[in-house]
Parts: C-alpha cells; sequence; structure tokens
C-alpha cells in the first residue's frame, strides 16, 4: 500500500472490483450492450493488476495506483491525472497522449514505455476523504504539482512531442529514449541518464541537465537558452587525452608495474590526473596499484577485475564505471563522482601496509567520504572501516555486504539499501542508519 495521510486516505479498490470495470470498458470500447468507460476517481488501487489491459480514454484522476503493475497495459488517450504511480511496473506501457498532469511517477518502470504526445505538466487536482466522502469535503492539502520521474527507469522510453515543461526526471535512466521534439522547458533532468537518447528539435529552454550523462545524445536543432550543462558528461575530452601522451598505455602500464615492483627503484609512476581515459577502452583486469589519478576521467569504463590499491583518485569521474570484483583495497575516492558505479563483489577493505624501515605495519582503509555514489551498486563487496563521510549513497544498494566499522556519518542515505549487510561497528548519524539485527545489536 501506497503511505498515505491518515487524514486524507481514499477508499481502497479489490482485484475484482477493478476487473468488473475492465470488462465492462472493454465492452464500451467494442460497443457492446452494458458497456460503460471506465470512469474511476479518488480511490486506492495500489498493486492492483492491469497487465495487458486495454484502457485507452479511461479516467483515473486523483487515484492511488502506488506499486500497480501496468505493464504492457493502453492507457491511450487517457486521463491520469493526479495520480499517484510510483513504483508502479508500467513497462512497455502505451501512454500516448495519455493526460499525466500532476502525477507522481517516482521509482516507476516505464522501460519501452510510449508517452508520445503525452501531457506531463504541473498539474493542479484535490482529492476527497475517505472518511467523509458522503459529505463531499476535500482538502487542499492533497493538491497535485509537478510531474515527478525520479529515478524511474525510461530504458528506450518514446516521448516525442509530449509536453513536459518543469517536470523532474532527476536521477532517471533514459538511455535510448525518444525525446524529440519534446517541450522540457524548465525541466530537471539533474544526474539523468540519457546516454544515446534523441533530443532533435526539443525546447530544452532552461533545463537543468547538471551531472546527467549524455554521452551519444542528439540535440540537433533542440533550443538550448539558459539550460544548465554544469558536469554533464558528454563524449568531448575532459582535461588532457589520454591519445596525447608519447607513450601508449600499455607501455606507461608497464613502467608502473616494475616501478611498484622495485618499490620506486625503477621504472616510472603513473599518473594520470586530469586526464580523459575513455579513449584507452577497457582497462579490465589491469594492475594499476599506487596510481596517482586526481581529477580523472574513467567514467563508463570497463575496470572489471583491476587492480588498483592505496591508488589516489580524489576528485576523478567514476561515473557508470563497472568496477566488479575488483581490488581497490586502501584507494581513496574523496570528492569523486561515482554515481551509478557497479562495485559489485569488489574488495575494498583495509590494505595492510608493511614499511621497510621497520616501522610498524598498519592499515589503510578506503576513502568514500564527500563522494556522490547515487544508485551506485555494492552487493556482496567487501568494506570493511571504508570512510562514507558526508558522501551521498541515495539509493545504494549495500544487499549483502561488509560494513564492519564503516563510518557514514553526515552521508545523505536517501533510500539506500542495507539488506542482509554485516553492519557491526558501523557508524551512523542519529536515527538515520538501518534497522539492525539482533545479531548485530
Amino acid at each position: 500500500m501506497a503511505p498515505a495521510d491518515s487524514d486524507f486516505t481514499l477508499q481502497p479498490m479489490t482485484q475484482a472490483e477493478l476487473n468488473e470495470i475492465i470488462r465492462k470498458h472493454h465492452m464500451f470500447r467494442t460497443a457492446k450492450p452494458g458497456g460503460a468507460r471506465a470512469v474511476v476517481r479518488d480511490r486506492d488501487l495500489s498493486g492492483l493488476n492491469f497487465t495487458g489491459q486495454d484502457l485507452s480514454q479511461s479516467d483515473f484522476t486523483g487515484c492511488i495506483m502506488y506499486g500497480a503493475t501496468m505493464a504492457n497495459a493502453s492507457f491511450e488517450s487517457a486521463t491520469l491525472f493526479g495520480c499517484d504511480l510510483r513504483s508502479a511496473n508500467m513497462r512497455g506501457a502505451k501512454l500516448v497522449r495519455a493526460d499525466l498532469r500532476g502525477a507522481d511517477v517516482d521509482g516507476a518502470d516505464l522501460n519501452k514505455a510510449d508517452l508520445t504526445g503525452a501531457d506531463l505538466r504541473e498539474g493542479k487536482t484535490i482529492v476527497k476523504r475517505k472518511v467523509k466522502r458522503e459529505e463531499d469535503q476535500y482538502s487542499k492539502a492533497a493538491e497535485a504539482g509537478i510531474v515527478h520521474f525520479t529515478a524511474s527507469d525510461m530504458t528506450e522510453a518514446v516521448l516525442a512531442d509530449a509536453t513536459a515543461i518543469n517536470a523532474d526526471f532527476t536521477d532517471a535512466r533514459m538511455e535510448s529514449s525518444d525525446l524529440d521534439g519534446a517541450n522540457l522547458k524548465g525541466a530537471v533532468l539533474r544526474g539523468a541518464d540519457l546516454t544515446n537518447s534523441s533530443l532533435k528539435q526539443a525546447d530544452l529552454r532552461d533545463a537543468d541537465f547538471s551531472y546527467a550523462t549524455m554521452t551519444g545524445a542528439d540535440m540537433q536543432d533542440a533550443e538550448k537558452s539558459g539550460s544548465t550543462f554544469t558536469l554533464t558528461l558528454t563524449a568531448e575530452t575532459v582535461g588532457k587525452d589520454i591519445e596525447e601522451f608519447e607513450l601508449t598505455l600499455d607501455e606507461m602500464v608497464l613502467k608502473h608495474i616494475e616501478w611498484v615492483a622495485t618499490a620506486g627503484r625503477n621504472g616510472v609512476q603513473l599518473v594520470l590526473s586530469n586526464v580523459d581515459m575513455r579513449k584507452a577502452g577497457t582497462l579490465s583486469a589491469q594492475r594499476l596499484t599506487a596510481i596517482k589519478a586526481h581529477n580523472a576521467t574513467f567514467a563508463e569504463m570497463d575496470l572489471r577485475g583491476i587492480e588498483m590499491q592505496a591508488a589516489g583518485l580524489d576528485g576523478s569521474d567514476f561515473r557508470k564505471c563497472r568496477l566488479g570484483n575488483s581490488d581497490l583495497r586502501g584507494s581513496r575516492f574523496t570528492g569523486c563522482l561515482m554515481n551509478r558505479a557497479d562495485f559489485r563483489l569488489a574488495n575494498m577493505n583495509p590494505l595492510n601496509i608493511r614499511p621497510r624501515d621497520g616501522e610498524s605495519e598498519y592499515q589503510l582503509p578506503c576513502r568514500f567520504d564527500a563522494a556522490s555514489l547515487r544508485y551506485a551498486h555494492f552487493a556482496g563487496a567487501r568494506l570493511m572501516d571504508a570512510n562514507f563521510k558526508r558522501a551521498d549513497l541515495t539509493g545504494a544498494q549495500f544487499t549483502d555486504c561488509d560494513l564492519r566499522n564503516a563510518d557514514f556519518t553526515g552521508a545523505k542515505l536517501t533510500g539506500a539499501a542495507f539488506e542482509n549487510a554485516i553492519l557491526d561497528g558501523a557508524l551512523f548519524d542519529e536515527g538515520k542508519g538501518p534497522a539492525r539485527t539482533a545479531h548485530e545489536e
């Protein structure tokens, strides 16, 4: 069920009731006697199943459809004005020319959905009280506002010619989406993934694309006046191009390996600070222990299985990097941009340092302090003693991770998941940490 204000909850509908409404709507659409257009307003339809149904021209104004299953359903020219569609499964749904003004679609799955010509503008509506429906009372506290698609999966969605003025697409996945001719004036696309999307002839005036990934995006003839592109990732080289070096990357890596093996007596340390590494291709399984690469760009690269222990990587861009099964022990990622990076099964435990001059052995923990790790995936990673102070971990996944003694003080943890994580000794701000198991307590 959707979270709801106890004073203004809506009357729930059963699946059987919905099935009967759908049956009559089908009869209406095929001009059979006894049919009736589906008109359902201000009801709670949370979790109900609409899969594959044709509800074109239906009206669900003000309904709560939280977590509903609407995959491959047709809502062509339907009214979903002010609806709560959070976490709904709308994969492949047909929403052509649908009225979605004021809808809340946070966290929904709209993969391959067709929103051609949909109306996604700000909307205003009011919903009835459940407990006083007979009195026909309304509450302005339940007004709908801008349309929210925060963190929704809109991969390959079609929004051609859609009207989405001021809509919020923060952190939405919109790879290969069709936004040709869409009106996105004033829209917020901060952190959205628009890789290989088409925005030809779109109205992007005053839109915010800060931190968005737009590699391969086509903005031909788009109107971009007043738009913000702060730290937007495109194919354009950031800093120095790796191809500008006299030696090839393979040659530099060999010299670096020699430098590590001889404790600096021979070879040359690999320094890649302020270098755009993306043209280097994959670095998967490379041995890059103790490299220095501050403010470098590794975004979208394949770094799976890389050995990059005790590396200095402050301020670097690792957005959408694949770092699964890597060895990053003791490395420093302070202030890095690592949104949607994949660290599954990576080893980020402390690195044991054995000085040669007789000093005592010590441990060097991984540091992610002040890093942006929104929607990063850490499942199964080892992160003992890791420093996440002041990091943005919105939507990050820590399922099955070893987080013993990790420090999350000051971190942003909205939507972060810690299912089955080991949290013994982990530090969180008071009242902001995940629930502890009896074992951990």
